[in-house]
């Protein structure tokens, strides 16, 4: 029996079904290993939350059998790169659009939400230091996001203004009070100040003194004024007539003379064209061109002489022989007016 047996396993059918069933083992080895060997992972999705088993190495190999797409921008965590591990939970968070507005452009960035300066750095936009961003760096965006850089840029700049002259007085006893008399007239100084200007995307915001200097101090001006007390002169006690009225008379002083009246010439001792007005007088007496007023007469002046004119005495003209003859010989007063 037993030689039979010996003989049999040695026998070409039976190694052929011993063959078959090496491999038919190493079969079902392989499939139950294959079995355990696939990893389950969950994988969240577009709202959804799926279960898939894989093979896959890579979490990026994963997604792609299990028919995820993935657009630019789109966040996935664990990455694409990291190895399938049993039980893993993996997160697809799509992007959406975000505006970015700097530079006189308009940029849209395809970001999930993170930091401003994160979007910033994906639109390739870099800024200086005192460049206003809104919303801030910090803040996270969301769909619908509008994220504004302004350009601030500071300047100093420098201008020179006047400064005007000040007025000093001085008393001074030589004049009468009221008057006033300019010493030195005084000129204007020149100061520079300096400011920071600043502008926002090119267009000026503000602009800030910071110091101011002076250049050319300025040159008071001074003025003398008066403080002698003013000579008071008198008036006629009485209104007097004349032929254009009546006036109140300021005079220095006055005398009593002797009148007389004439109608004849044409120039008067001074050159003047005779006229009503013209008086003569003895310039001794009175000086020629002083201004007078005769009762009776009214104003003239003394601008001619006459050969029978000596001290107190005066001339008047008239335009006609009648007024003459009517005004005759009479003691009138002269004022001497001032």
């Amino acid at each position: 029996m037993t030689e039979k047996i010996k003989g049999w396993t040695k026998s070409r059918p039976f190694q052929i079904f011993l063959v078959v069933l090496i491999l038919a083992f190493a079969g079902v080895m392989s499939w139950c290993s294959l079995m355990f060997a696939r990893q389950e992972i969950t994988i969240e999705a577009d709202g959804k939350t799926i279960a898939h088993k894989t093979l896959k190495v890579t979490v990026d190999e994963a997604l792609k059998e299990a028919g995820v797409e993935l657009n630019g921008g789109d966040k996935v965590t664990p990455a694409l790169t990291e190895r399938v591990v049993g039980g893993m939970n993996v997160v697809v968070e799509r992007a959406f659009p975000v505006q970015v507005t700097a530079d006189d452009s308009v940029q849209t960035i395809y970001t999930t939400r993170v930091p401003v300066k994160d979007v910033l750095t994906l639109a390739s936009f870099s800024l200086g230091d005192d460049d206003k961003v809104s919303p801030s760096l910090d803040s996270i965006v969301n769909p619908g996001c509008e994220i504004k850089v302004i350009r601030v840029k500071q300047e100093t700049v420098k201008e020179q203004f006047p400064i005007p002259e000040s007025s000093e007085k001085k008393a001074d006893s030589s004049l009468t009070k009221g008057q006033e008399r300019v010493l030195e007239k005084g000129s204007p100084g020149e100061g520079e100040r300096t400011i920071e200007v600043v502008y926002e995307d090119g267009k000026e915001v503000s602009r800030e003194t910071v110091e101011e200097q002076v250049l050319q101090p300025p040159v008071n001006k001074v003025i003398a004024y008066g403080t002698k007390s003013p000579v008071t002169t008198h008036a006629a006690p009485t209104k007097v007539a004349s032929r254009g009225g009546s006036s109140n008379l300021s005079y220095s002083r006055v005398l009593s003379a002797r009148s007389t009246a004439y109608s004849s010439g044409t120039h008067t001792a001074t050159g003047a064209r005779v006229g009503p007005g013209s008086i003569a007088v003895d310039p001794s007496v009175i000086p020629l061109g002083t201004r007078l007023y005769v009762d009776g007469y009214g104003h003239g002046v003394a601008n001619d002489v006459g050969g029978a004119i000596k001290g107190n005495a005066v001339d008047v003209y008239f335009s006609t022989d009648a007024e003459c003859r009517r005004w005759g010989v009479r003691t009138v007063n002269v004022y001497i007016l001032n």
